[in-house]
């Protein structure tokens, strides 16, 4: 009858082994869930609700580096204005951002210069 009680005694401890292992387990999904997933979906929404706010006249930059001022929107493409008088069309989501974020340093914001700005100093320096 001893050996009876011990080896239930040693069952109940099976569930108590597969309960200490899956917390463990639990704790990580919800460690990564926090760390990983959500500030990913967030992103995600954020660049989505950006890509719908895009009007005609924003300048913006391209995945591919290509800076361009948008000439027409549709509900999934874009016409981009790249130089003058050349056009080309993108899909929506290949629009990284608004062209001023990536071309001013930390702080230099106000400093980002305008197209026009840098057009006349190029043909400055043509006439000169």
């Amino acid at each position: 009858m001893g050996e009876h009680v011990s080896t239930l005694v040693a069952q109940s401890d099976g569930g108590a082994g597969f309960l200490g292992m899956a917390l463990p387990l639990v704790v990580m999904v919800v460690v990564m869930y926090f760390l990983m997933i959500r500030p990913e979906r967030k992103k995600a929404s954020d660049h989505a609700g950006f890509l719908t706010s895009l009007k005609r006249g924003d300048e913006v930059v391209l995945t591919s580096g290509i800076i361009g001022k948008i000439h027409a929107v549709d509900d999934r493409t874009l016409t981009l204005e790249i130089a003058d008088k050349v056009k080309i069309r993108v899909l929506k989501i290949a629009v990284t951002g608004q062209a001023g974020r990536f071309l001013a340093g930390p702080g230099d914001a106000d400093k980002v210069p305008k197209k026009d700005d840098a057009v006349a100093k190029v043909e400055a320096e043509k006439k000169a």
